[in-house]
This record gives structure tokens, C-alpha cells and sequence, in this order.
């Protein structure tokens, strides 16, 4: 039986077609227009009837029967029953022309043209067998009329018009040609979609060839091959990239054995174990393993699928066959690459981290967290950075990140970290960013570097600060001072540099030791700091000297320099207040020098150099003063600097000479001298010792030149021992306090005695109180030492300095002398005269003969003899004199 189609399109797609065979398939539309056919021409004929023979209605019933099945073919198409709507008419149809036949005449009734067409339409519409059936019962039927007819079995008909046969005739033609052509419309679209299945093929099969060129391509590009193994006859197709793969001309065909051959000896085994698994069906065949292809090895993956026969049995694998070779190379590669990074990892001496970029979550770490900052590694994989609060604010982790993102990577970043006890540390960090299956991720190096800054700062405070009292030091003082000079000038502004001394801050550490001299400094530093804004600096220079800068002053001199006045009066009354040093209470005082700078462009030494002689200047005042910068300083500089070099000189070329003073006793007696030295220089003539003394004792000079005066006065004392009416004379030599603080001090006046061969008994040494302050022990034991050898003492200066009365009691003295201060205004002021007359007393007291110097006239002499001074000396006897002429002196006074 045909097939109705129920499409309306022409062709059918060749893709869907090419697997079916190609039969006639009516549509719905031409059984449709079939019936429309029948009915148009039944519906002819009854019109024709009514019109031109309105008395024979009763031949009307065949066109309405055969309506009626034609009615009832449509309504089964619509209720979706299209073969039986097909049979339904056919069957119908033929038997209603059949009856009608029957009735009006057999053969010769005109209807009976209407059988070829059934005929033709069950062949169209049904099959080929319907239409065979059709033409073999109408044949027989046309038999079985013949018959009839010829034995007068027919019912007697009316012989029908003869413009009646030509109607059914023209209607029968006219259901003809209707037919015709819808057969041939239908028979147009079969050609025209036979066409487009022709064209399908054509294009298919170029397609095809197109799909060949490209798998072929995409799998040399993809280093893929394909083949199909048929087990059954042990026979394998190789795609052209399978062979080039294995090294293999395109085209071979080859057997499980010549595979298995190409396979390296090592992998052989397993890969026939996945083999026979997969024929089993225990597993996939998926398996990677290497061949040989020349003496090259490469890496294969061959995977496959089954094909299963009826009985289950595998038939047929088809797979494909990779070349790995790089990717495993790669691994290999990787492999070591991350052994040799996981030992370099793990062994690092820092500690190493793989943290997520965005979250700071721990991927990876070393155990070096736990020794540096106490985090174990298993706490730390999985959990974030402020999870575990390693970083102390989330801003400072947000600044590190973005500082890499910036760069990709950094090194020696200094940040903030927490220890997990809960202390800060210094770290400095290395890292960059990389990609770990598609996250990105910081590997990072840390450093503890608490230590390191801590060392740093404290090698910056070294440098720059005073480590005793945290100052600044010179250093930075010059830095400063080189940039506030640049802005004073730049900007029209004044500053000032304050020169700031302690006034007898020796006498402090030579009595109470270096400790109490420390705690005053640091006090003094915590006063001048409280003493000016911050913006301005105190420095300390060293030893008892400070500087403050002030900046930003006024740019009028004179409004500058009362604005650094006051700044200078109020250190002083504050450097004036009592300290607490330990359980003693101390009293200090300062020497201030002021200079203003800023006016001009100038060194970064000149103003300081201003400020030092300027604070010298306050020391010549008497101390505890302040004192501007005079140019007229300047000068005094200049010659004390041309002073030193010549009194270098003066060493150098023995340019001293010693004077002797006679001393002699109530009698008028010389019973001794005092040695005195004088400079004889070249151009001034004779130097008076008021005059360079206390640039030696600054200088250091006084140490060579009392060693000088010590061998000269020996020598001298040893030619006057031999002349019988000078041997009863003693020698008196003064000796600086920097001159006994000398370790070999004993030495040196046993070595000039010794050398010179004079009496001990006959020399006297005399010392000032500022003697006395220094390191008492060491004084007590070095004067016992030379009293044993019968050196004698005196102190000089007696009541002008610090003398303590118990230090006079507990020391191997022989004399007292009162300073000529207190003899020459002895007749006039009452203090003097007490003062004189206490020393007196005292002396008396402690078993010590007194001498007073500076004795000038007879009324002089007589107070003093009145108040128990029996021993003189001064200009009412003479000058000093050279050895020569006291001599002649004293043999005029014999």
C-alpha cells in the first residue's frame, strides 16, 4: 500500500532520505483534490440531469451515491484515517458503478467508463496490487455482463438519451483530465524532489570528501590519530596521522601483533593488561604508554570503544591514538621542576608562603612560621592571613597587595607583622604573583627583620644622636644647621645659634665622678629641651657643650636678637635651678654665647665659630652670663691661636728661662725662692707667665713645660747646694693640676732629682686647690710617696678655692701660703684681714708654717707679723730674678 505523506513541503532534505527508498507517496493534497475531482464531476452530471432532463431524477441516484462516498472519504481525511478513506472509496465507488451499470444497459451504459478511471485511482491513491484487484473484478464483471446480456437476464432499461451519453461522457472526461492533471503536478513534485535528493547526494559526497580533508588536517594539527580494529580477522585500519605518529608510510594496514611490537619493551605488559580488561569489559580502554619509533620514544594515549556482537562478545574496538610526547615531556619536566621547588620550598631558610591573591588564604607554607613567628604550618593551610591576624590592620595587608598587582612582583617590601604572642615584628617581604589552576595566588619569602632595624636605628642613633643624652650630635646639628641657613637666606629670615657651656663641670666629675657628671647632663639636656618648640633643635656637641638653634626668627636683626635674648634668658634662669643628682643636691650654672646668622650666605662652621667665641666672651665675664658675638673677639682668637705657635716654638727652642723670687722670714733672712718662668720671645722681648700660662694649661702645653721648670729648678737647687752661702736654700716649683693628674708624676720628680743630683729635702712643690678635688686617694698617695723621699709641699692660693678642711688634716703638707688677693688689701678691708688671719690660725693649728706672696710694703709685712706670719714674699724684697742676679742679690743681702 502507498505511504500518505503528510508533508506540504516539494523534497525531503537528501540527509533524511538517503537511507529510504525512493516509492510514490501521495500527499493529503492530491487525495484531496481526488475527491474534488469525483465531486466536481458528479455534481456536472446531476446538473446537467435537472437542466435537459428534469423527468429522469430517478438517474440521479448514482452521481448522489457516489457524492456521498466521496463525502464520506473527506470526512475520514479530516478525522486523520486516510487509508481507510482510500479504501472506503475505492470500494464504494466501484460498486456503486457496478449497480448503475447493471440498471441502465451493462456495457453499453456510459458509466461504465467510469471503471478505467477507479482502476487508475486505487493504482494512484492505494497500490499496485488495489489496481490489479480493480482491473481483474471490472474484467470479470464485464464477463458476467456479457453473459447476462447474451441470455436476456438484464432488466429491460429505457435506452438513455443520446445527449445523455454525451453529458456522462463529457463529465467523465472532465473528472479525467482533472485527475490527469493532478497526477501530473504530483509526478512534477516527485521528479523535483528526486532532484534535490540527487543534489543532496552530490553535495553529501562533497561534504564528505571536505569532512575526509579536514579530520585529516584537524588530527594532524591535534596529533591525533584514528583507527578500528576488527578482532575477528585480526586486522587494524590506521588513519594517515596514526601511521605518521608511529612513524609508518600512509595507508598501512597492520595486526595486534605489529602494534604490540612498536610498544616499548618496559610498558608492554600493562598496556596488554588494559587491553584484555577492556575485552572483557572490566574497564575502559584508556591508556597512555610509549613507543618506539626509530631511536626515538615517543608517549601515546590510546583510547578505544567496544563494539559488541550478538552474543556479547567484543567485535570491533575503534579508538584514537594521541601523541603525547610533549605533554609528558612537560610533566616529566614539571615533575622534577616541582621536586626541586618543593625541596627548595621546604629547606628555604626564610619563611616561604603560597597564599591566594585576593583573600590571603594559606595554599602552602613552610615551617619556618613557627620559628619566626610562631605559627605552626598545619594552622595555618586553609585559614587567611587575618584569619590568624598575622597582619595587625587589614589596610596594611590591602597596601601589599596592591603594590604587587602593580608590578607583578617585589622585592624587600618592609611592612608590620604579629608575632602569634602578640608582638609586632619588622619583616621584610619577596613575592610574586602566579597562577595556580586559574587563581591567582602571592608566593611570598619573609624576613624577620626586628633585629636588623632595630640595629639600624640604633646605628642611625649613633650617628646622628648623642647616645648619653639622646641629642642630636655634631652631625646632625650641621645638617640641620646647613638647611636652616639655606631657608634663613632663601626666605629673608633670621636665626640664631645659642653656644651653651657648664661653668666648672670638671670640678663636678673630678669630685663626684663621671657618674654624677652623666645624670647632670642628661638633666640639663631634658631643660634646654623643654626650653623651645619642637621645631627648633638642641644639640650636644660633647663633653659639657650644647647648641640651640633657633629658626624662623624675625627678619629684623634687632627684633631677632631680642627674640634669641629671651630664649637665652630663659635657659640660663632654668640651667640656674638646683639638681637632683642621686641623694645630692647640685647647683650648675651656664655660659651662654648668642650669634645671629641668616643675613648672608655663609659656612656651615662660621656661625658655630661665632657662637663658641662668643660663648667664651661669657666665660671671660665671669661665667653664668650670656654674651652676643663682638667681631672684636675675632682678634683676641687670632692672637691666641698665634700664641700657641709660638709657644710651640718656644718649646722647641728653649725660649723659657727661669726667675727666682726670693721668700724670706721676719729676720730678712732669703731663706728661700720661688721659681718662676718667663718667655724670652724674639720680637715682644720677656713674656710675663700671666700672659701664656693659661693658654699651656688649655693646650696641654703646660705638660712639656712643667717638666721643663721641674729639670731646670733641680739643676739650679743642685749648683746652689755646692756654694756654701746658697746651700740652706729651698727651691719652690708650681705645679698645674694637669701636671700631677700624670700617672709617672712621682717618677718624673725622682728622675729630676736623681739626674740633677739635688737635695729632695731642699725642693718644695707647690699645688692649688684645684689640685686637691681631683681623685683625693690618688693625690694623698702621690705626695706621701715624694714626702718620704723629703720633698716638700705648700698650697698655693690658700682660700680661693674649694678647699676642704678635712682634705688639709689628712694631707702631708708643710704650708700654707695666703694669696696675694687677700695681703693686698689687707690694711683696708676687714674681710681680708680676717681671712689672713684664719689662715694664720689654721695653719698654726695644723702644725704649718705660713707664707704670704704678694707683700708690696712695710705696713704689709708688719700686719701680717702682728698676726703670726713670720715667712714673706713679694716685691718689698724683689722681683724675680734670674739665677745670676739673685745670686748677686743674695750676696748684697749678707
Amino acid at each position: 500500500m502507498a505511504k500518505i505523506s503528510t508533508s506540504h513541503k516539494l523534497p525531503r532534505q537528501a540527509d533524511e532520505t538517503l537511507n529510504d527508498p525512493i516509492t510514490w507517496e501521495p500527499s493529503l493534497a492530491f487525495v484531496r483534490y481526488s475527491i474534488s475531482a469525483l465531486l466536481i464531476g458528479t455534481a456536472l452530471f446531476a446538473l446537467a440531469i435537472l437542466v435537459f432532463y428534469p423527468e429522469m431524477k430517478w438517474r440521479l441516484l448514482g452521481p448522489v451515491l457516489m457524492a456521498l462516498v466521496g463525502l464520506v472519504g473527506w470526512h475520514l481525511i479530516r478525522q486523520g484515517r486516510p487509508q481507510v478513506a482510500l479504501k472506503t472509496m475505492a470500494v464504494g465507488m466501484w460498486g456503486i458503478v457496478s449497480v448503475v451499470v447493471f440498471f441502465n444497459g451493462g456495457i453499453l451504459a456510459p458509466a461504465y467508463y467510469i471503471f478505467p478511471i477507479l482502476v487508475m485511482l486505487s493504482g494512484w491513491l492505494l497500490n499496485a496490487r488495489a489496481a490489479m484487484t480493480a482491473a481483474v473484478m471490472t474484467s470479470l464483471l464485464t464477463v458476467f455482463f456479457v453473459l447476462v446480456e447474451h441470455l436476456g437476464w438484464l432488466p429491460p432499461t429505457k435506452q438513455a438519451p443520446l445527449v445523455l451519453n454525451g453529458i456522462v461522457l463529457v463529465c467523465i472526461l472532465i473528472t479525467s483530465a482533472l485527475l490527469v492533471n493532478s497526477l501530473v503536478r504530483s509526478y512534477k513534485k516527485q521528479i523535483q524532489e528526486l532532484h534535490a535528493i540527487n543534489l543532496g547526494y552530490a553535495q553529501r559526497a562533497h561534504d564528505l570528501e571536505r569532512v575526509k580533508a579536514e579530520l585529516h588536517q584537524a588530527q594532524a594539527v591535534a596529533r591525533v590519530g584514528s583507527w578500528v580494529y576488527d578482532i575477528a580477522v585480526d586486522s587494524m585500519r590506521l588513519s594517515d596521522e596514526t601511521c605518521r605518529i608511529f612513524g609508518l608510510p600512509a595507508g598501512t594496514h597492520g595486526s595486534y601483533q605489529t602494534y604490540l611490537a612498536r610498544t616499548h619493551p618496559d610498558d608492554r605488559d600493562r598496556l596488554q593488561q588494559a587491553w584484555h580488561a577492556a575485552l572483557r569489559g572490566r574497564a575502559e580502554f584508556d591508556h597512555e604508554h610509549r613507543i618506539l619509533v626509530g631511536p626515538d620514544v615517543r608517549w601515546v594515549r590510546q583510547k578505544a570503544a567496544m563494539e559488541l556482537a550478538d552474543d556479547g562478545t567484543v567485535k570491533r574496538a575503534v579508538g584514537i591514538t594521541q601523541d603525547i610526547t610533549e605533554r609528558k615531556l612537560s610533566e616529566i619536566g614539571l615533575r622534577q621542576s616541582e621536586k626541586k621547588f618543593s625541596t627548595a620550598f621546604t629547606s628555604c631558610p626564610l619563611a616561604a608562603s603560597i597564599a591566594t591573591l585576593q583573600e590571603g588564604r594559606f595554599i602552602e607554607a613552610n615551617d619556618n612560621y613557627a620559628r619566626d613567628f610562631g605559627w605552626p604550618r598545619t594552622e595555618l593551610i586553609g585559614k587567611t592571613t587575618l584569619d590568624i591576624g598575622i597582619w595587625p590592620e587589614p589596610m596594611l595587608r590591602q597596601k601589599w597587595v596592591e603594590a604587587i598587582q602593580a608590578k607583578g612582583h617585589l622585592v624587600d617590601y618592609e611592612t608590620t607583622w604579629m608575632h602569634r604572642d602578640g608582638e609586632q615584628r619588622k619583616v621584610s617581604i619577596s613575592g610574586e604573583i602566579v597562577d595556580i589552576e586559574g587563581v591567582s595566588c602571592i608566593l611570598a619569602y619573609v624576613t624577620d627583620i626586628t633585629e636588623r632595624k632595630a640595629a639600624d636605628e640604633q646605628i642611625q642613633s649613633l650617628a646622628f644622636f648623642d647616645p648619653l643624652t639622646g641629642l642630636p650630635n655634631r652631625r646632625l646639628l650641621m645638617d640641620r644647621l646647613e638647611q636652616a641657613l639655606a631657608a634663613a637666606f632663601r626666605h629673608q629670615r633670621r636665626g640664631a645659634l645659642l653656644f651653651i657651656d657648664l661653668d666648672h663641670f670638671k670640678i663636678l666629675n673630678d669630685i663626684h665622678g663621671h657618674d654624677k657628671g652623666d645624670l647632670l647632663l642628661r638633666q640639663v639636656a631634658l631643660r634646654l629641651t623643654g626650653c623651645i618648640p619642637e621645631v627648633n633643635t638642641v644639640a650636644r656637641l660633647g663633653g659639657d657643650e650644647f647648641v640651640v638653634m633657633l629658626e624662623d626668627l624675625s627678619e629684623n636683626a634687632l627684633e631677632a636678637a631680642t627674640q634669641a635674648e629671651a630664649v637665652a634668658q630663659k635657659i640660663c634662669a632654668t640651667l640656674n635651678e638646683s639638681y637632683q643628682l642621686a641623694t645630692q643636691t647640685y647647683r650648675s650654672t651656664p655660659s651662654i654665647g648668642v650669634t645671629l646668622f641668616g643675613e648672608r650666605q655663609e659656612s656651615l662652621e662660621e656661625p658655630l665659630r661665632r657662637a663658641d667665641l662668643a660663648m667664651y666672651q661669657a666665660k671671660s665675664a665671669g661665667r653664668n652670663t650670656i654674651r652676643f658675638y663682638d667681631p672684636q673677639m675675632q682678634a683676641v682668637v687670632t692672637a691666641r691661636v698665634t700664641l700657641e705657635l709660638e709657644l710651640r716654638e718656644a718649646l722647641a727652642n728653649e725660649q723659657f728661662l727661669l726667675y727666682y723670687q726670693p721668700q724670706v722670714n721676719s729676720d730678712d733672712q732669703v731663706i728661700g725662692a720661688e721659681a718662676l718662668v718667663c718667655w724670652h720671645h724674639p720680637q715682644r722681648g720677656l713674656v710675663s707667665p700671666a700672659q701664656f700660662i693659661p693658654l699651656t694649661e688649655d693646650t696641654g702645653l703646660i705638660l712639656p713645660l712643667g717638666k721643663w721648670i721641674l729639670e731646670q729648678a733641680c739643676r739650679q737647687l743642685a749648683l746652689w747646694s755646692r756654694q756654701a752661702d746658697l746651700a740652706q736654700l729651698s727651691v719652690a716649683i708650681n705645679v698645674s693640676a694637669r701636671q700631677f693628674q700624670q700617672e709617672d708624676f712621682v717618677q718624673q720628680v725622682l728622675d729630676a732629682l736623681a739626674q740633677s743630683g739635688a737635695d729632695p729635702n731642699r725642693l718644695k712643690l707647690e699645688l692649688t686647690e684645684s689640685v686637691l678635688v681631683y681623685n683625693f686617694e690618688d693625690v694623698s698617695t702621690k705626695m706621701s710617696a715624694l714626702k718620704a723621699r723629703g720633698v716638700g709641699f705648700s698650697l698655693d692660693d690658700f682660700g680661693t678655692g674649694y678647699s676642704s678642711l678635712s682634705y688639709l688634716k689628712r694631707l702631708p703638707l708643710d704650708q700654707l701660703k695666703i694669696d696675694q688677693t687677700f695681703v693686698r688689701d689687707i690694711l683696708d678691708d676687714p674681710n681680708d684681714a680676717a681671712i689672713s688671719k684664719m689662715v694664720i690660725v689654721l695653719a698654726e693649728s695644723l702644725g704649718l708654717t705660713v707664707l704670704a706672696e704678694g707683700v708690696e710694703t712695710e705696713a704689709q709685712r708688719d700686719a701680717l707679723k702682728e698676726q703670726g706670719c713670720h715667712t714673706y714674699q713679694g716685691y718689698l724684697f724683689s722681683r724675680p730674678l734670674p739665677a745670676v742676679a739673685f745670686e748677686q742679690f743674695m750676696k748684697q743681702t749678707a
